[in-house]
């Protein structure tokens, strides 16, 4: 057997055939056996090369080891090597401890609460990284971040080994899947605009293609008529508008400014199982700094050990008044409208936009209709007002 150990040996001699003969005689497991240009090569077990080497010499036969297999010559390397299986057994112990614990944590659903507030928010409430992954800390989280907060409508913690997905909507999210499927429910416009499209799957249409609709008009019923009873369904549709949207952005001429400064200075932190164990704060102070903070992980022939390094580094700023053309202001004004239509207005297509600017002496106004298509549909259950 392969993983007790094989030899693969050549013989050469007048009574070679004899020889292999013999040992087949003696019951011993020969395999592999082949010839070529007057030399045999056989195969034996480990433990009875002994035997077939001192055979050999009855027979007047030279053999020579060729090939060595098998889990037996494996051990026998490393086991003139303890310092290897200690570290071999301390590595797999090593991950399986740290598969009882949460590493990383991901969200989903967020829209306006950032990534970093909500990991904040989770560690204030007992969950972060490097709890046990027992699930009692993820429910006690839930529970006192629903109490503590209105800012969340609802949110679950699904901790799969030492990973964790934190799932959860905002107090007042318009997504249509807050409405569970066997709730009753009609599809109301969450603005005004012009329907150019509509695909029904359930519920009663209310506006044609072309007809215009008011915000909060109930754009598909989920109250049907079958005869003479009314049936209440869960309404299914996406119905496409175009509609507009109106912004206006100002900004003076002169500004008061926090300006950086070229004064830096950095702070490192050494995190263990979430407790600090290093810190190299100083006795500089803090005060009028801007602070870009980094987490890393620490991690392990490609594993996430439960080590995390923080740095923040500090830049210093002055309070300075700033003036600028009026060229810049503009362009400055243009630039906060296109991240406007990139955070707010990216679930739509824009097919137009007007601008007008407006002088005020000491700032500049920019207002703005952008032309939008999309959908307006959102699901309200029937009985909420």
């Amino acid at each position: 057997m392969i993983l007790g150990g094989k030899v693969k040996f050549s013989a050469y001699g007048a009574y070679c055939e004899r020889f292999i003969d013999d040992l087949i005689g003696r019951k011993m497991k020969v395999s592999e056996i082949s010839a070529e240009n007057g030399i045999i090569y056989a195969e034996v077990g480990v433990h009875n090369y002994p035997a077939v080497a001192k055979l050999s010499r009855d027979y007047g036969v030279r053999v020579r080891l060729k090939e060595r297999k098998g889990a037996y010559f494996r051990y026998r390397y490393i086991r003139k090597r303890p310092g290897l299986i200690i570290g071999t057994f301390l590595g797999i112990f090593l991950v399986l401890l740290l598969r009882c614990f949460v590493w990383h944590i991901e969200i989903h659903g967020n829209e306006e609460l950032t990534d970093t507030y909500m990991l904040s928010l989770l560690e204030q409430n007992g969950f972060t990284a490097g709890v046990y992954a027992n699930g009692t800390d993820a429910l006690s989280a839930e529970r006192n971040i629903m109490l503590g907060t209105d800012r969340i409508k609802w949110i679950n913690i699904e901790v799969n080994g030492s990973r964790a997905d934190v799932y959860m909507s905002e107090q007042g999210s318009k997504s249509s899947e807050d409405v569970d499927m066997k709730t009753p429910c009609n599809i109301v416009a969450d603005r005004a605009g012009i329907i150019v499209e509509s695909k029904v799957d359930s519920g009663m249409i209310m506006y044609e293609k072309g007809s215009g609709f008011a915000e909060g008009s109930v754009l598909v019923s989920g109250t049907v008529s079958s005869g003479d009873t009314v049936i209440l369904v869960h309404s299914d549709a996406e119905i496409t508008a175009e509609f507009y949207d109106e912004t206006e952005f100002t900004m003076g001429l002169t500004t008061n400014e926090k300006v950086p400064t070229d004064e830096k200075f950095t702070r490192t932190q050494i995190m263990l199982l979430g407790m600090v164990v290093y810190d190299s704060s100083g006795d500089e102070s803090t005060e009028n700094t801007i602070c870009d903070e980094s987490v890393s992980d620490v991690t392990l022939f490609g594993f996430r050990l439960p080590v995390k390094i923080k740095t923040d580094t500090f830049t210093r700023y002055r309070d300075e008044s700033v003036t600028r053309r009026r060229e810049d202001v503009i362009r400055i004004l243009n630039s906060r409208l296109e991240m406007y239509k990139y955070n707010f207005l990216k679930d739509y297509e824009i097919l137009d936009t007007e601008t007008n600017l407006e002088d005020n002496g000491d700032s500049i106004t920019l207002m703005a209709r952008i032309k939008l298509r999309g959908n307006v549909g959102i699901k309200k259950p029937i009985y909420e007002r």
